[in-house]
């Protein structure tokens, strides 16, 4: 079996929710940019702390995927597909959970039109989104 294919669709995934997860709240400020103010400026902080709280779930989530990470690296050469479905499956949960604080912030700027802390949690989510990035020299096997 060859892991490289496994491996090549980790990374597109990976490349595909990163993207997702940028272009989503472009289209958000472009849709919502011309309004005045807010109309809930007074739940700005809690949701800002809220944004930032989930990324709590995102490390909960990478003990999941890193486990399932060692075990594929243990079973190298078997080809057990259970244990590449299970990281596959890790990977996109963990990724999901990664983009909880840029969907909060969206939903912040939604409500009290403030463009800065829609950027620090989109970024937050970017940061948690690279745990979830398959490491570059597993693409050096042959």
């Amino acid at each position: 079996m060859d892991t490289l294919i496994h491996w090549q669709a980790m990374r597109r995934n990976w490349r595909m929710q990163s993207l997702a997860a940028l272009i989503l709240p472009i289209a958000v400020v472009w849709f919502f940019h011309d309004r005045d103010g807010g109309a809930y400026q007074s739940v700005g902080l809690p949701l800002f702390i809220a944004g930032l709280m989930t990324l709590g779930l995102t490390v909960w989530r990478f003990r999941h995927y890193k486990s399932a990470l060692l075990q594929v690296d243990g079973a190298a050469g078997t080809g057990n597909e259970q244990e590449w479905n299970r990281l596959h499956h890790h990977q996109l949960l963990g990724l999901t959970n990664a983009k909880l604080p840029g969907w909060v912030g969206m939903l912040h700027y939604v409500c009290t039109m403030e463009i800065l802390p829609l950027i620090l949690l989109v970024l937050a989510s970017q940061g948690a989104m690279l745990l979830y990035r398959p490491a570059p020299q597993r693409f050096t096997q042959a």
